[in-house]
Formats: C-alpha cells, sequence, structure tokens
C-alpha cells in the first residue's frame, strides 16, 4: 500500500494538472491532500488518477482523501466543531489487499514561534484523542498531513529556513519548538520515513521548495507492528514539484497482511 500527502499551497488553483502529475509518478494508493480548497482542483485531480474521494470543507482550509479502495465511511472533525487546527479529515478505506484502514487527514496551525506549538499542542490533543479507541484496539491507522511542527531528530539549520522561521528561531532563544511530534511518537505512531532511513528524516526538508529548511510533513502509522512493515519511505523533490507549491509531497510504502 503506498500513500502520499501533499500540501498543494492555497487550493492549488491554476496548478491542477501540474499537481496531478506528481502524484501520478507516486503511483499511490492513498493520496491525502491538505490546503485542498477548490473543488475543481480537487475534483480534477481525483478524475487524473483515476482516484474516488472524498472532501472536507468545514475547516479552516480543506482536506481531501483520495483513493483506488473503496471509501467505506467518513468524519469532517472541524465540522463537529472539533478545535483540530486548520482540518482533520477522518476515512475508512477497504481492499481486497489491504484490509480495513482508517486514515486521518491532520493540517495543524503554522508557524514557528513557541506560541505557535503551544497551539499545535492543544489541537493535537484532540486528534489524539479523536483516534484513542484505534490505538487502544491496536488497529492499524494512518496520520497523515501537514503537521506544521518539526521532528526532535530533525536537524535544522536556521539559514537554510524561510525568513519568517528564521525570526521565530531568534525569538524562541535560537531554537525551534520540537514538542508535538515527540507527542506523537509518545503515543506509539511510527514516523515511516525515520523508521527506513533515519538520515533522511533528520536532514532532508519538504518545506519549503524555495527555502528547503524543514521537514513538517508527515506520513505517521500505528499498530499491527508498524515499524517492520514499512518498506518505503520518501520526500519527491523533482524539478516540477519545486514549482508546483510550496510543499514537496512525501510518501510510504508498507506491507499490509492479506
Amino acid at each position: 500500500m503506498r500513500i502520499v500527502s501533499y500540501n498543494i499551497l492555497e487550493g492549488g488553483v491554476g496548478r491542477a494538472d501540474p499537481l496531478a502529475e506528481i502524484l501520478l509518478a507516486q503511483r499511490a494508493d492513498i493520496v491525502a491532500l491538505v490546503e485542498a480548497d477548490d473543488p475543481g482542483v480537487v475534483d480534477r485531480i481525483a478524475s487524473r488518477l483515476k482516484m474516488d474521494y472524498i472532501h472536507a470543507t468545514a475547516g479552516r482550509t480543506g482536506a481531501a482523501l483520495l483513493s483506488r479502495y473503496d471509501i467505506l465511511e467518513t468524519i469532517d472533525h472541524a465540522a463537529l466543531g472539533k478545535p483540530v487546527g486548520k482540518a482533520l479529515l477522518e476515512a475508512v478505506v477497504n481492499s481486497t489487499v489491504a484490509g480495513q484502514w482508517t486514515v486521518g487527514v491532520v493540517h495543524l496551525t503554522h508557524g514557528a514561534y513557541e506560541a505557535n506549538e503551544q497551539q499545535r499542542q492543544q489541537e493535537l490533543a484532540v486528534v489524539l484523542d479523536t483516534f484513542a479507541e484505534h490505538r487502544r484496539a491496536n488497529r492499524p491507522h494512518l496520520l497523515v498531513g501537514d503537521f506544521n511542527a518539526n521532528a526532535p531528530y530533525q536537524q535544522i539549520d536556521p539559514q537554510r529556513c524561510k525568513p519568517s522561521t528564521r525570526q521565530a528561531w531568534q525569538a524562541n532563544g535560537q531554537q525551534i519548538p520540537r514538542r508535538v511530534v515527540q507527542m506523537l511518537l509518545d503515543a506509539g505512531y511510527v514516523d515511516t520515513l525515520h523508521a527506513v532511513d533515519p538520515r533522511a528524516a533528520s536532514t532532508a526538508a519538504s518545506f519549503t521548495t524555495l527555502y528547503p529548511g524543514q521537514r513538517v510533513d508527515y506520513i505517521f502509522v500505528f499498530g499491527g507492528n508498524a515499524a517492520a512493515k514499512i518498506t518505503r519511505a520518501w520526500i519527491e523533490q523533482d524539478r516540477l514539484a519545486k514549482y508546483a507549491s510550496d510543499h514537496f509531497p512525501v510518501g510510504a510504502e508498507i506491507v499490509v497482511d492479506q
């Protein structure tokens, strides 16, 4: 099972076909889109990928899940009034190969200041509570998207980051907060890129395409001896991806029980 997550920047208006070309090259079974604000763009990308999709629009930004598998159930948690950040879409997909998997498409508040991290901690606590029953049952599931947060093992050179991040780094006492990703790790989620390539997880960037200094986009998996099932993980940094959005897409491949 191949999963890709992509922040397509302000709805992707005028860039649907380049975005679709990048995603076609990933050969994904499941695609999560954040900042998916424009229904026409989501529909165009899904049509190019020949995927079914669900589009959540109640949050501060849109989120979409595209799938080659049947989409059985969906919940737009922002529509329920939950303080989940920018968006939280939950969907259950089903395949004769992969069985049923629950996928959470996450988009947390942005910003590198300490106050932003505190806000993300509150938002992630709601996300973790939403998926708590899956963890209690050790039910395999995914949390994917733009967490706008940095891993504790990431090496960040502020000079490679965008100017606003450099300003935050100075204001924070020359550091970037790392607590949100640590919360996920403490809850038992596995960072797919770190599981297969710790060096890339520490040094590679998904944001921004112009100032590639941070990795804020993740695919986390939980349950079913998750780490042993991750066979590949990557950040797609080809030339077209550099210009199609301000984020690079991230992907992972997981072996599923048959």
